[in-house]
């Protein structure tokens, strides 16, 4: 009298499967609400919390970022503040620019596109540098909580 099982080869695919459909979700969930922090926190930051004016609006509406799974958009976020259209622009090319670099696994780009955003910052204005680090730690949190559920089961 041996042991039969009840399952198939293909039920365990399907199981294998399901659980890297979850996780894909998962993943894609955390970046995207780690993203649109990361923009609500840079574009909202005013002149008396560290950030800048708003005078184009295109510095403000170059924020934005985008998740990539394999090099292909998943999400992104950019929009246009005041009459700052160029600045949109600006942050669609950079990260046309960025994204040609990345071709494997998940990816979240953050950017403020205008070219003068670095000299923004060299004035002691936060453009985006203290989003970002916000966005990392976040990042780096979402990763461990994952690996420690993955370690579970």
């Amino acid at each position: 009298m041996g042991v039969k099982a009840k399952f198939s080869k293909a039920d365990i695919k399907n199981v294998g499967a399901d659980l890297l459909k979850r996780i894909e979700l998962a993943v894609v969930s955390r970046f995207q609400y780690i993203g649109e922090t990361f923009v609500t926190n840079a574009r909202l930051k005013t002149k008396k919390q560290g950030g800048f004016g708003n005078i184009t609006g295109n510095l403000r509406s170059s924020i934005g970022y985008i998740i990539l799974n394999n090099g292909k958009t998943v999400q992104d976020n950019y929009e246009v503040s005041g009459t700052g259209t160029k600045g949109v622009q600006e942050a669609k090319a950079l990260i046309r620019e960025l994204k040609s670099k990345f071709n494997t696994g998940y990816v979240l780009i953050v950017v403020a596109g205008m070219n003068y955003a670095a000299a923004v910052e060299s004035r002691g204005l936060d453009v985006i540098t203290g989003s970002s680090k916000i966005a990392e730690e976040d990042l780096k949190d979402a990763i461990e909580g994952l690996a420690k559920k993955l370690a579970k089961r």
